[in-house]
């Protein structure tokens, strides 16, 4: 996609990707902290459904020591009547390149958050989503959860070779001290056969939780994200909860994708596109 930054890795750690995934990185010792999440990639602008600008979010992420942020607005779905157009994200993302020249020292990436069908299937073809940094997907609840139905859903997007995110309402199933409407195993399998990222939810409210699954995700090489899903820029602040919930429950460095600098993201995100 046009108007990148052209950014190197920085080389202060070793880092190398295998089929993948992070390795080399952090020692197998090395619990998560909130000084090692580098950036957010689930948030919200006024776009969509956020309640700020894009550059409220951009200068908030920047003033709380971030150094880089995802905007992952909502693609137009029925569930969203709000979302974005491929018109509107072309636009969104000169507003985007604009703010990077504006904050050389900042990264910012452009994602994108869809629907899944009713199969798990993508609303547009890879040539559409190939435009974006990274691809969101999340699972309008429909009436409600048929575990098997809902288990085949999630699978089948976890697969799927352009999504690179699993979101909501996974974020909040994984810890879920009882789940019940998802075969989780099932999932964690499959997004190990696909390389998918599964999205922790650092949302303080959260009670009660089990990280079991998460401690399975680690055990199986699924990378995870710490997500606060922003919405507003004062929420952006809530990764520090969830980092330090899942120190608590023994997350790596290595298992946790945004401890990644934005150079070594893009190396990333670059090789699940190739």
């Amino acid at each position: 996609m046009g108007g990148r930054l052209n950014l190197t890795v920085r080389k202060e750690r070793p880092v190398r990707f295998n089929q993948g995934m992070i390795v080399d990185q952090h020692t197998d010792n090395d619990l998560v902290r909130p000084c090692d999440i580098k950036g957010i990639l689930h948030a919200h602008s006024r776009w969509t459904d956020g309640a700020h600008s894009l550059a409220s979010m951009v200068e908030t992420a920047r003033e709380i020591g971030l150094e880089y942020l995802g905007i992952s607005d909502h693609f137009l779905s029925p569930a969203h009547q709000e979302g974005l157009d491929l018109d509107a994200a072309r636009i969104q993302l000169a507003e985007i390149q604009r703010l990077r020249e504006q904050y050389p020292d900042f990264d910012i990436f452009q994602g994108i958050e869809f629907d899944a069908g009713p199969g798990g299937e993508l609303p547009q073809d890879d040539d559409v989503l190939r435009q974006f940094d990274y691809v969101i997907v999340s699972f309008p609840e429909n009436g409600g959860y048929d575990p098997e139905t809902f288990t085949r859903q999630v699978i089948k997007a976890a697969r799927h070779p352009r999504v690179t995110i699993l979101s909501h309402p996974l974020g909040d199933l994984m810890l879920r001290k009882q789940n019940g409407v998802l075969d989780m195993e099932s999932v964690l399998q499959a997004a190990a056969e696909g390389k998918t990222v599964l999205e922790v939810t650092a949302n303080p409210t959260c009670s009660e939780l089990d990280w079991s699954h998460c401690g399975r995700a680690q055990e199986l090489g699924v990378l995870m994200t710490i997500s606060p899903n922003a919405h507003r820029a004062a929420r952006l602040v809530d990764y520090r909860h969830g980092a330090e919930r899942a120190r608590e429950a023994g997350l790596r460095c290595a298992s946790v994708l945004n401890t990644l600098d934005s150079g070594e993201l893009r190396e990333y995100l670059a090789m699940g596109s190739a």
